[in-house]
């Protein structure tokens, strides 16, 4: 294996740039947890769980533009293929929006949360359509320095609005209005970063393919997203409030694995895309990526199970046994997530994409077990772990060349 200088300066530029984003995230969360109590930083856990699985086009769209943007360096052609990506969005994220609002009459009776509540949440959806074709192209013309600062710029504000609007009293509802706040703000300031293709001369972009591409990105990064939220609002299904509160904590601290190695996946991507014929050189991206992976994991799973008692003491301000008995079970389960995502999107970039219309399977296969294996937080962390490992295990049989 050779060591790849680009993918090692795009990844640390965006480990530093994910590393702020996901500190102020931390940051946030880290309030949200002394400042709510149990029971409603549980609600406000499911809610996350709800954006991240409603936005999976949204990551979708961000993998598809990085894809043509990584071949295209006409500026004209990409002001183009963006404008008309606005366009789609708008109509799609309004479709969205409105079954969602239906959606979470049932949800608020089987969640136990306001209908209100889950209907401010659905505009967190709406208008995050948008913002992911702006990193889109910073990430496909490995515009890493400006894909960070704009991820930093959301996540401060974000902090920044959420902690001042929970602290006047809103609770949930001030936290969900400060990740709308972050992400309006975010949205804006990528007009600022792109001002050289917006102001450039429009060209009219082709794009063959871009449909039938749409379709594997948009099952994989769906598969990925529902796969990680989705233990979480089962947990608040089975278990009593302040239970799937304790779990929710563990579970928001074993994801930090997964955002963390996150930017290796997203520094590789384009550097594979961008050499599909070179055959040789893009495995050895993904060996460079997958061992900066596993330091990363490894590193994490240490302090987890050295540590469990004092990082939940410090993240949540409270002594919860129950949240750090399973914290190192839970970095377990996000660290074969993450090393799923980092293998599915290799193939993605790769166009290696067969047979991943099956891959809905581990979705089921998760259901059952976290449904059947729900007695207790233990037996639901197990059950975590194994549809993990089996996700993992699955994805690489089935994609396999």
């Amino acid at each position: 294996m050779r060591l790849n200088k680009n993918l090692i300066k795009g990844s640390s530029i965006l480990l530093l740039g994910f590393g702020l984003f996901n500190f102020m995230h931390f940051l946030f969360q880290f309030f949200m947890a002394r400042m709510l109590n149990i029971s409603e930083y549980g609600i406000l856990a499911v809610l996350f769980s709800i954006i991240y699985i409603t936005l999976i086009l949204t990551e979708s769209i961000q993998t598809i533009i990085a894809k043509y943007s990584s071949n295209e360096s006409d500026s004209g052609k990409l002001k183009n293929i963006t404008k008309k990506s606005y366009n789609k969005c708008f109509k799609i994220s309004l479709y969205l929006f409105i079954f969602y609002l239906l959606i979470a009459i049932p949800l608020s009776f089987i969640l136990r949360i306001s209908y209100l509540l889950l209907s401010i949440n659905g505009l967190v959806i709406f208008l995050a359509f948008f913002l992911p074709i702006s990193r889109g192209l910073m990430q496909g013309k490995k515009r890493f320095k400006s894909l960070s600062i704009n991820m930093i710029v959301e996540s401060g504000s974000k902090l920044i609005f959420g902690v001042l609007f929970v602290y006047l009293g809103f609770k949930v509802y001030g936290a969900i209005a400060g990740v709308l706040a972050g992400g309006i703000i975010a949205f804006f300031f990528t007009f600022f970063q792109l001002k050289d293709i917006f102001q450039s001369k429009e060209k009219t972009a082709q794009t063959p393919g871009i449909y039938d591409y749409a379709k594997p990105a948009f099952l994989i990064n769906s598969i990925i997203i529902i796969f990680y939220s989705l233990d979480v609002i089962l947990a608040r299904i089975f278990f009593a409030p302040e239970i799937a509160g304790s779990y929710a904590i563990a579970s928001i601290l074993g994801k930090i694995i997964f955002w963390g190695t996150l930017p290796i996946s997203k520094a590789m991507f384009p550097m594979s895309a961008e050499n599909l014929s070179d055959k040789k050189k893009a495995e050895n991206i993904f060996r460079n990526a997958l061992s900066i992976l596993i330091v990363f994991i490894m590193t994490a799973l240490i302090i987890f199970y050295l540590f469990p008692d004092l990082i939940i003491k410090i993240f949540s301000g409270k002594n919860i046994p129950q949240a750090a008995f399973i914290l190192f079970f839970s970095g377990i389960a996000f660290s074969f997530i993450s090393l799923t995502n980092l293998a599915l999107l290799y193939k993605l970039s790769r166009n290696k994409i067969k047979n991943h219309a099956y891959l809905f399977i581990f979705i089921i296969i998760e259901i059952i077990l976290l449904s059947v294996f729900s007695s207790n937080l233990f037996q639901f962390s197990i059950a975590f772990i194994t549809s993990s490992a089996i996700f993992l295990w699955g994805s690489l049989y089935l994609m396999n060349d």
